[in-house]
Formats: C-alpha cells, structure tokens, sequence
C-alpha cells in the first residue's frame, strides 16, 4: 500500500511539473511582414454580416473578390455601425506588409442604421456610431491613419435627412472631401470610381529620373514639363517646372534649393545624383501633379539659367525620350470596402454590385499579379 501511495505521488508530481513547465513555455508567433501588395476586403451587411477577408488583389485574384460581390443577397435590416466597426477589426488585426502606405475604409449605404445595437454592448446607436467615429479618427493601422470614405444614395424610406447625413459625415475621416451624397446609383458609380482611382494613386510612387550632362558649380537649371518651344521667355513663363542649385559634394553631384512650382514631390529640397559616365541622373520620388495624378515627360525640357544675359538657355540635345525615365514604385495598401444590402435598394441592388466590381477592376490594375 505505501509503495502504491508513493507511486501515485511521483505520477502526480510529473504531471504538476509537465504543466508548469508548459505553461511556462513561451508561444511562438510570427511576426514576418505580410506580403507586398494590395490588400482588399469586403463587408456586405443587411441584418447580417457577409465577409470576404483581407486577401491580396491584383490581376490573378480580382475574379474572387468580384465573385463575391455578385454573390451578395438582399435582406432586411441595415447594421451598418456594426458592419464599419467589423471592417475596423479586420483591418486592425491584419498582418501589416513592411511598405504599407495607405488603410482605407470605403462604405456605401442607402438608409439609417437598423439594428447595429442589438449586437454591441453600447446603450445607444448614437454611442455606437461615436465610437466607431473614434476609431477612425484616432487608430492608428501599421504607423498609418485611416482614411474613410462614405457614398450615400438616400432612400425613400429615408425621412431623418439630418440622421443620414450625419452618419456619413461620421463614418468618413474627412467630412469636407470624403463624403458623397449622391441622388442616384449612376453618380454613386461615379463616385466609387472616383475613389478607386485616388487609392490607386496613393499606393502607386511615380518616380521620375532626369539625365543630365555634368554641369559647373552654382548652375541654376530648370526642367520645364509644359513648354513647346526653345523661346527662353517660355521657360521663364512656365507653370509646371523643377528648378534648383547644381553642385557638387564629395565627387556627387547635387540638386539644392529645390523648387517645385505646379507639382508635387516626396523628394524634398535636395537631392543626390547617381552617375552615368559624363551625366548626372536626378530621381524625383512621388512626381505628380496637383492632384495627385502621374505626371507626363512627353514635352520636358532642360535649361540653365545665364547670369551674363538673364535668360534662360535650352540644352539642345535633352530630348524626353533619351533623358527621362518612368518607374512606377507600389507601395501597400489595405482597403476595406462596406456594402449596404439591405432590401430598401431594391432594383439599384444589382447597379450597386456593378459599381463596387468596377472599383474592384480599377484597383487590381495597380498589381497587374504581383
């Protein structure tokens, strides 16, 4: 009997040991960068959730997400707070790719939330839709804030028009830009393109390479992106051009004092040429225009300015073909896009899943399969 009692102390005490140890034991977890790319997911909400996670996008994939669209059914209900919080998680608890540059939210409704209360601890839809207006506002998604968007087609249940408005307002990061109400489904797939084409330009770096032959030190030179001709009074009438200091520094040469005038760049005010043979390359990071939009070298020019005579002088053999290069840079993104299913869209349900594999299409090019 004691050796039994024994026995059965010894077995308990392995057992007690081979617990604390486990518990003891760290939890391995990976924290590897997610895959470069463009992340989208989709949220279709009525009174329930429809979920297609976070996943990449591009060229090979696009066909899943678009099948998922079309997938959509109606039902009543409308939870939206509840689908735009869901989107929030989603993104908050994403493995976040090492260049990501933009986290977007993007939602469409049609009518007031219906229900989002029911599944949420808050003791008023008002309370809810203020704490997810703090999420957008004050989250922070792999060192990004979020950028939300709303699109509003107001329905003809709708009668609170000031309730409408006020959740699109507060479901956006920027009440002024980020907010369409629009009147049909027509201007409302007009207004998903419209944002499609502004994410695409955020992720997508158009980095822009001038070539140019060594020059002396304290050279004004000037590269115009709008003039036709070799009139020095043309140069000096531009509204789109890059102008700065050539020097050199330790065998490299440099652009300083930079000024961008009907332009954009990430560059900054300096910049440090590589070299090819006798010609210095500048690379201007992020080029565009005012707007964000890609910038043309088609017609660019480069010209120096002539102390002696106080005119600008052309470089006759700076040709756009031979001394300009384009390459556009991905960055990642990870977009969360918020579709109302709710019944009230009627017969526009079926524009409404037109409009959003439109805005799918038009993002997926950014990849083109990567």
């Amino acid at each position: 009997m004691k050796k039994h009692l024994i026995t059965v102390a010894v077995l308990a005490f392995a057992i007690m040991l081979t617990t604390f140890s486990s518990c003891r034991k760290p939890h391995s977890e990976d924290y590897t960068p997610a895959k470069e790319g463009l992340y989208l997911g989709i949220i279709g909400f009525n009174q329930e959730l429809y979920t297609m996670p976070l996943g990449l996008l591009n060229q090979n994939t696009k066909h899943d997400f678009e099948s998922f669209v079309d997938g959509l059914t109606m039902q009543n209900g409308t939870i939206l707070y509840h689908a735009v919080n869901s989107g929030l998680n989603g993104l908050a608890q994403a493995k976040i790719p090492e260049n990501l540059i933009n986290v977007s939210v993007v939602t469409f409704t049609d009518g007031l939330d219906q229900g989002s209360i029911a599944l949420s601890n808050y003791s008023s839809s008002i309370e809810y839709l203020t704490a997810v207006n703090s999420r957008i506002t004050n989250e922070l998604i792999g060192g990004n804030h979020i950028s939300a968007y709303s699109i509003g087609v107001r329905g003809n249940d709708v009668a609170d028009i000031e309730s409408f408005r006020n959740n699109l307002n507060k479901l956006s990061s920027d009440p002024a830009h980020n907010v369409f109400e629009v009147n049909d489904m027509s201007e409302a797939s007009d207004k998903f393109a419209q944002i499609a084409r502004q994410l695409y330009n955020q992720s997508t770096y158009y980095n822009v390479s001038l070539k140019v032959p060594v020059q002396d030190p304290n050279t004004l030179i000037r590269f115009t992106f709008d003039v036709n001709s070799t009139d020095p009074a043309d140069a000096a009438a531009s509204q789109s051009y890059i102008e700065g200091t050539y020097n050199r520094n330790n065998d490299k040469a440099q652009l300083t004092n930079i000024n961008y005038v009907g332009m954009e760049c990430m560059s900054g005010y300096a910049i440090t040429a590589t070299t090819e043979n006798i010609f210095n390359v500048f690379t201007f990071q992020n080029l565009t225009d005012l707007n964000g939009n890609q910038m043309s070298t088609d017609n660019v020019k480069q010209w120096k300015w002539i102390e002696s005579i106080q005119q600008w002088q052309p470089n006759s053999e700076f040709t756009p073909s031979g001394n300009t290069q384009i390459v556009n840079e991905y960055k990642s993104a990870m977009i969360m896009l918020v579709l109302d299913c709710s019944s009230s869209l009627g017969a526009d349900f079926v524009n409404m899943k037109t409009a959003a594999n439109g805005f799918i299409e038009t993002l997926s090019g950014n990849y083109s399969g990567r």
